[in-house]
């Protein structure tokens, strides 16, 4: 089989590749459900997981059957009311390192930048009209010598908006809220918390929670905030935004593109397992009592509800990091330093860009082969198509791609989202949503209306119960495995090894060497690391 464009490819040739196309558009044919990405039906033959990974997959699980066991038996001799409760939870696996952190505030707003969900927080150009927080609201919280308007000119202050969750209805008995939150950068250039509302509506507006609340007051708006959060992670910024609109891209390369096309050649790595992990989510994890159906607030149907909202709001041309970035205001490290996640994110997508253009150039060695490559303008035009991949803000003209320059913009865009993006909202699930104190999947007690002090007892009785918890720990123990294939691991007949390709992967191996090492020189310095997008732990693909 020859990797090549078709206007390279003789009469035998070109029939082997209509045939092979006949076939992938029957294996690989569109599901367009109401409101969500269109996806694989089924599972096609070589889409599977392989043997290897379902054996660590089950192996997690059973792991997790028995520390659930075991932490039964633990309840029976242990105080429920307190936070330290919690521990008994992990008989056979580490605590989180987050549970010595959890408590300040430090930690919550390092959770904006580094955490899980780093994706989110912006540059406030003004506070909010539904947002009425006040100097006065601040006094003992923000120093006299400052004041939020002086704060606004110099860029340091900083939203959370989960304005995406208002009207979504929680399972009877859980609660989950839209909060806001503002966030400032202090005397010292580090991120703290400033105020929090818990909900969009002007009814919640009348009580904003500041760190000057009772100890316990403040932190159940705080975990009002991670629930939120972990919610918004695990739907949006997650599901939806990486494995599912990913999905999309696939099945319209398989449906248009030949194997022998150097693009499907390019992208197959970096779809290993997708379409099995993401048929697994929809079958199961989002199955009418499965686990996002028991840890969730919203449960399985909420959730398939935000899935709808936030594809709704989604785009191709806003997935850019340095476009996301830029949108938010905080692209600059002089602006918001410390948000290692940018760093590391940008400085990934330099290199997945340059070794995307390495390939595509021994291809496409003009424009002009961009646009006379048939198969090439046929999958664009699936990927746009009503009956195909529905997908906005591609940059073509005239539903063509017309140069180099977008096609490679394209290709390093998805190649970026199913690796380094994906590994940044993915691989740190455990170490954050592992600590149910840190981040519960729902709350259990109505969201505080009042300054009123609570006691570490109110604050327990909201967090989920043992089977809950056992729940949200088996999935995000589960989420948290390290990839087999890493960033930058090709089979050994990738591009039947040839000098070009065989070239671009070394050279995007040293790239991705030299950018770990950088990490790991700048982690040494930090208190609490980000690792989650050192290359070796970046799975190449969405595969988990």
């Amino acid at each position: 089989m020859k990797i090549c464009l078709p206007t390279a490819a003789n009469p035998i040739e070109q029939a082997e590749r209509e045939r092979a196309l006949f076939a992938q558009r029957q294996a690989f044919a569109w599901v367009h459900a109401p409101g969500q990405p269109p996806y694989c039906r089924g599972v096609p033959e070589g889409e599977e997981f392989t043997e290897r990974k379902e054996r660590l997959m089950a192996f997690d699980l059973a792991e997790s059957m028995a520390d659930m066991a075991l932490a039964f038996v633990c309840r029976l001799f242990s105080h429920n009311d307190t936070v330290r409760s919690f521990r008994r939870y992990y008989p056979l696996r580490h605590v989180p390192e987050v549970a010595e952190r959890w408590r300040t505030d430090e930690e919550f707003a390092r959770q904006r930048l580094d955490g899980i969900n780093p994706v989110l927080i912006r540059l406030a150009k003004e506070i909010p009209e539904h947002f009425p927080v006040t100097d006065d609201k601040l006094r003992g919280v923000l120093p006299a010598h400052h004041s939020l308007e002086g704060l606004l000119k110099e860029h340091r202050l900083f939203l959370l908006d989960y304005k995406i969750l208002a009207g979504l209805q929680p399972l009877l008995g859980r609660f989950c809220v839209a909060p806001i939150c503002l966030f400032w950068l202090d005397d010292r250039r580090v991120l703290m918390p400033l105020a929090i509302q818990l909900g969009q509506s002007p009814a919640e507006a009348k009580t904003i929670y500041t760190p000057a609340d009772h100890y316990w007051t403040w932190r159940l708006a705080r975990t009002f905030v991670q629930s939120a959060d972990g919610t918004y992670h695990e739907v949006v910024a997650h599901l939806t935004k990486t494995h599912l609109v990913m999905e999309t891209f696939w099945v319209a390369a398989n449906r248009t593109l030949p194997r022998q096309h150097p693009v499907h050649e390019l992208l197959k790595p970096h779809f290993t397992g997708t379409i099995e992990i993401n048929h697994d989510a929809r079958t199961k994890l989002l199955a009418p009592g499965g686990p996002i159906d028991e840890s969730i607030a919203i449960g399985a149907e909420g959730s398939l509800n935000l899935v709808g909202l936030a594809y709704a709001d989604w785009s191709f041309d806003t997935g850019s990091p340095y476009q996301d970035f830029q949108a938010r205001g905080v692209a600059d490290a002089e602006v918001l330093p410390g948000y290692h996640y940018r760093d590391d994110a940008l400085v990934l997508y330099t290199a997945v860009q340059a070794y995307v253009a390495a390939i595509t150039e021994a291809y496409y060695p003009s424009d002009q082969v961009v646009v006379a490559d048939r198969e090439l303008q046929a999958w664009v035009r699936e990927l746009e198509a009503r009956d195909g991949g529905r997908v906005k803000g591609l940059p073509l003209q005239g539903s063509k791609l017309v140069t180099r320059g977008a096609l490679n913009e394209v290709l390093a865009r998805i190649l970026f989202t199913a690796s380094v993006e994906h590994a940044a909202v993915n691989n740190g699930q455990y170490a954050q949503f592992g600590w149910i104190p840190n981040t519960p999947g729902a709350l259990y007690l109505p969201p505080p209306r009042d300054h009123d002090a609570r006691s570490e007892a109110n604050f327990v009785y909201a967090l989920p119960d043992a089977f809950a918890v056992g729940q949200q720990l088996t999935l995000v123990h589960l989420l948290s495995q390290r990839s087999l294939t890493p960033l930058g691991m090709y089979p050994d007949n990738f591009f039947h090894a040839e000098g070009p390709a065989l070239a671009a992967v070394d050279r995007f191996r040293a790239d991705l060497d030299d950018i770990g090492r950088q990490i790991m020189q700048r982690n040494r310095t930090l208190a609490v690391p980000y690792r989650f997008l050192e290359p070796w732990r970046v799975g190449r693909s969405i595969a988990i």
